[in-house]
């Protein structure tokens, strides 16, 4: 399997991890091999879970996406890509429940039950109104397309993350003896600014381990990511018609060479060793630092910032707390004055992606 052009979990598993989060580039397998996973898991004998009285049960997987809509449009045909790796077997998708069993002959008429469902899907939005139902034997939860293009007409949801976990405790109930459940998110590269990677404070891999797979470990939450690069893959898609019309472009090197596709390292840059402090802003509850050196003509966005200074702006009411100033001026004054204008002249800098991605939002508000 780990051989194939395609991206396949086995390696990952031996990590342990509690959340794996996999980013890669469009094709590359990721819900393939989330499939491919939960299907073997579930015609094992071996991988059968055992109950206090002993009996045995087959392991089964929950599927989520953020919208009815995005559900309802995936689930029709989530078994169509890999049925035919499993000729033994056949599948049914009812409602929202997922099932799998072994052939029957033809001219037999025999029900599908609750011993071959093999899955659910649960739609993210509305999941809070699950807490009281039980899912014993699911161990795999899968979030598909966790990350969205701002620039689409989804939004993320409202506390997505503390949703996703919500959702997360009602079925795998942790302090109990429901056997341990993993979280598979799955992406493609869009942005690392998103509310998963700053919920965790999630970073992408930069080097490649000893098997040649791009791969970040958390230091202290057992949460795993990786950056999907299969080599092989990628040439093939390279050299196909669609991959020589997108050469050379920024969508190119989204679907193919797996780039972030909203994320450039123009304008990133550590402060100068002289630059001294100029104000605080705080948006979605985090505050930065604006130092300023003048003598060079550049000013950046930190996240290191002077807890006395006096002036804390805050973009939205949420943000708006005592000891904070509400910006309603739209900066066409003051500090925010400097700020812009020093954006639209090209000094503006900022000293990682996740600063840089969240303060042009900040300018898209304040220059509207």
């Amino acid at each position: 399997m780990e051989n194939t052009m395609y991206w396949y979990p086995n390696t990952l598993l031996t990590y342990n991890a509690l959340i794996y989060v996999i980013v890669g580039n469009r094709g590359g397998g990721k819900t393939f091999g989330f499939k491919e996973l939960s299907i073997n898991d579930f015609i094992n004998d071996n991988k059968m879970i055992e109950d206090a009285n002993g009996n045995k049960y087959r392991q089964q997987f929950a599927y989520v996406r953020r919208y009815e809509d995005d559900l309802k449009k995936s689930i029709p045909t989530f078994f169509k890509d890999i049925a035919w790796k499993y000729p033994d077997y056949e599948f049914k998708v009812e409602g929202e429940k997922f099932y799998m069993r072994l052939k029957v002959e033809d001219d037999q008429k025999v029900k599908w039950t609750d011993e071959d469902i093999i899955g659910y899907g649960f739609k993210l939005s509305t999941a809070n109104n699950l807490k009281s139902v039980a899912y014993p034997y699911v161990t795999k939860i899968c979030m598909d397309e966790f990350l969205l293009d701002p620039k689409g007409n989804q939004r993320y949801l409202n506390n997505e993350v503390s949703a996703l976990l919500n959702l997360y405790e009602t079925i795998a109930r942790p302090g109990t003896d429901h056997p341990k459940v993993t979280l598979w998110l799955l992406a493609n590269a869009i942005s690392v600014t998103n509310p998963y990677f700053l919920y965790w404070r999630l970073s992408m891999p930069k080097t490649q381990n000893k098997q040649g797979r791009w791969i970040w470990r958390h230091k202290t939450k057992p949460i795993i990511v990786e950056d999907v690069r299969k080599e092989s893959f990628i040439d093939k898609k390279k050299n196909s018609e669609f991959g020589k019309l997108v050469e050379g472009t920024k969508y190119g090197d989204y679907s193919i060479d797996n780039k972030f596709y909203l994320d450039d390292d123009t304008f990133i840059e550590k402060k100068s060793s002289i630059a001294r402090y100029y104000f605080t802003f705080t948006y979605k509850d985090n505050k930065y630092g604006v130092w300023a050196d003048f003598n060079e003509g550049k000013m950046w966005v930190s996240k290191d910032i002077d807890p006395s200074y006096l002036f804390n702006y805050a973009l939205t009411l949420k943000d708006h707390k005592p000891n904070t100033l509400l910006i309603n001026t739209r900066g066409k004054k003051g500090h925010f004055k400097v700020f812009t204008d020093a954006f639209k002249s090209g000094t503006l800098y900022f000293e990682s992606m996740d600063i840089k991605n969240l303060t042009y939002e900040v300018i898209k508000m304040i220059m509207n």
